[in-house]
């Protein structure tokens, strides 16, 4: 194959004393093959290259040289090198093939099956993947986290190109699990070491503490094995609501000096990865300081052959961390925002109630700490199935 690039010539030289021309070639750096003479005629094999020697060597000597054979595809090319059209098509024909085997044109999907081929297409058309987008140009590492982040009913989901194919296999997110039928046969039990201040139903099963009566974690509230009043049980799905009073404490801390991280906007970069070499492809400096950094490349095809050129996109995320200090009363604050954001979020339900709590602040010379002690009413009920032997 590579004699064929460089071409290879047959030479034919007259000549009645061949070993004088051949003694001279052996001793020359041109490299000779398949010598032989026959009837006065001295032939052998040469690269295209030597030809200009061996005839320099052929005068001094006074013999007459010329090409018998021609063979390898240079000389088809410097036969028809000076066909301009020729070329130009190559060249374009070339160009077609490369963008085209680095276009999308086709958007395959795997593994759905709750959400439809069009849904998830959606998404993706969102991330700028779709049929006759430039495949060096999608980040396909950010259009996963973007897909997963904008959509509950994906877990997880992986996209990768192959050729002039994207490929996205999906992994959707479980269905929640199904209620426990209200036919198990089941117990309940306390959640809390609390004190019982009211008993407002017992739907099913028996009611074993009394009202006031105090229980601790995990001990048996309703039973779901009930005597039927002839010598036998049965079990049932003991329901019902049993309201404790309980205690419970949180704690929360506060730093008199404290670091906090501005973000800027995310800045991208691409550059043409050419054999190795990174070349920008955008005018300025990178100087961001302290950022975030994360990169992906996407090499060019052509005819699903991967080439050793490149498209690099950085993303740059820069921030700057910031040393705030607060006063005493500052930091207080602070505290009492946390405390009313804990309790929004686990105390302010109907069926639970705050019904008394202490707070107590103490301070150390780097940080100021509150501890709140609550006094809670709520539903201290859980279900816990039977397991029938």
């Amino acid at each position: 194959m590579f004699d064929n690039i460089r071409g290879v010539i047959t030479f034919e030289a007259v000549t009645d004393e061949p070993e004088t021309f051949i003694n001279a070639l052996k001793s020359s750096s041109v490299q000779v093959s398949e010598i032989k003479y026959k009837k006065g005629r001295l032939y052998g094999k040469i690269y295209r290259n030597s030809f200009a020697q061996i005839c320099d060597m052929a005068e001094k000597s006074g013999i007459p040289i010329s090409i018998a054979e021609k063979r390898g595809s240079i000389f088809t090319i410097r036969k028809y090198r000076a066909r301009y059209g020729i070329s130009i098509g190559i060249i374009l024909a070339f160009l077609m093939v490369a963008y085209l085997s680095n276009i999308v044109m086709s958007v395959e999907i795997y593994g759905n099956e709750m959400l439809t081929d069009k849904q998830i297409a959606s998404l993706l058309n969102d991330c700028g993947i779709k049929i006759g987008a430039f495949i060096p140009n999608i980040d396909l590492r950010d259009a996963e986290r973007q897909i997963v982040s904008s959509s509950d009913d994906i877990a997880w989901i992986g996209i990768r190109s192959s050729g002039c194919i994207i490929e996205a296999e999906v992994s959707e997110t479980e269905p929640s699990p199904e209620m426990v039928s209200t036919r198990t046969p089941c117990n309940v039990i306390s959640s809390q070491n609390a004190q019982i201040v009211d008993i407002k139903n017992v739907h099913m099963g028996m009611l074993i503490p009394m009202l006031y009566d105090g229980v601790q974690k995990g001990d048996l509230l309703i039973s779901g094995t009930v005597d039927d009043g002839k010598g036998g049980v049965y079990f049932a799905h003991a329901m019902g609501e049993i309201i404790g009073r309980y205690n419970e404490k949180v704690t929360f801390s506060q730093p008199f000096v404290d670091e906090i991280t501005n973000y800027s906007d995310k800045v991208t970069r691409k550059y043409l990865n050419l054999f190795g070499l990174r070349i920008p492809l955008f005018v300025g400096k990178n100087d961001f300081g302290q950022c975030e950094y994360d990169e992906s490349i996407s090499y060019f095809r052509i005819l699903n052959i991967e080439l050793p050129i490149g498209m690099i996109i950085s993303e740059y995320h820069p921030y700057q961390t910031e040393s705030i200090l607060y006063s005493p009363e500052k930091a207080r604050q602070i505290l009492e925002d946390k405390i009313k954001m804990y309790e929004k979020n686990f105390y302010s339900g109907n069926d639970i109630s705050i019904i008394d709590k202490e707070v107590f602040f103490s301070e150390t010379d780097t940080q100021m700490t509150v501890t709140v002690k609550y006094t809670i009413e709520g539903d201290i009920g859980i279900t816990q199935e039977i397991m029938a032997k």
